[in-house]
């Protein structure tokens, strides 16, 4: 089925295979899977953390800055000094995962188990499932989901509106616009990606599960693995290219 409407059908059936999460699991129904739960993402999430239980099984050290709301720590959780908890956050953070310092955390956050947000990342609406995903340093992510097994090299920057800010943020897929209902979107991560440093993203970004990327590229539209190849080609002629310069003027 090709055309816009097949185009929207492949678009859901790809976020669907993103994360190895059933329905069923708690998280698992909160994941979009159809136009309709896309749309509706961020009410619900913000339902799914009012419902959650009341827990502290964690540990804050003092010198930590808490003005919102520790929701939920599991046991070996950990928020290092320094790190903010913005008075707009409710916070659930798994087990063993760790806050570190200088990281700012607003609105809804819910990060499952053995996660690490690192130092001065910004995280705000977004939720990184785990096991096993690692934010580090310098990272804005906002508005997005992360799968299991992510890795998030330095310095990258999730976008989560364009510029002209006018109406909802487009999915692009196979050359298709396709309309996510959301005001703010950020990037869908499958399971098992790993992203390099300097990295810029774009708004409605999805990326495929199993992927690994270049550095100090920019990302837009669907990321799979025919778009890796081409990024990959790229990032190594590019880097060829500059080895090759920087050798003849070393020998000028």
């Amino acid at each position: 089925m090709t055309g816009p409407d097949g185009h929207t059908a492949a678009l859901f059936e790809l976020l669907r295979s993103l994360w190895d999460l059933p329905a069923t699991a708690a998280l698992g129904s909160l994941l979009p899977r159809d136009p309709e739960s896309l749309a509706s993402y961020y009410p619900r999430l913000q339902e799914f953390v009012s419902a959650a239980p009341r827990s502290n099984a964690g540990t804050i050290d003092p010198a930590a800055i808490i003005r919102g709301e520790i929701v939920s720590m599991d046991e070996g959780s950990v928020i290092e000094a320094g790190a903010i908890i913005h008075e707009s956050c409710r916070l659930i953070l798994g087990p063993r995962s760790r806050v570190r310092s200088g990281a700012v955390l607003r609105e809804e956050v819910i990060v499952g188990a053995d996660c690490l947000i690192g130092a001065y990342c910004e995280v705000a609406r977004s939720v990184i499932l785990g096991p096993r995903t690692y934010l580090g340093h310098l990272i804005c992510l906002v508005d997005s989901i992360l799968g299991s097994n992510v890795s998030v090299a330095g310095n990258v920057v999730v976008a989560n509106s364009t510029v002209t800010k006018k109406g909802p943020i487009q999915l692009n897929y196979c050359g298709s616009k396709i309309n996510s209902g959301r005001s703010h979107l950020g990037v869908l991560v499958g399971d098992h990606v790993r992203f390099g440093a300097s990295t810029t993203i774009c708004p409605g970004c999805v990326v495929a599960p199993g992927l690994t990327l270049p550095p100090h590229v920019v990302l837009h539209g669907t990321i799979d693995l025919v778009r890796r190849r081409a990024l990959m080609k790229q990032f190594f002629e590019t880097w060829v290219e500059d080895s090759s310069a920087l050798t003849e003027g070393s020998q000028a």
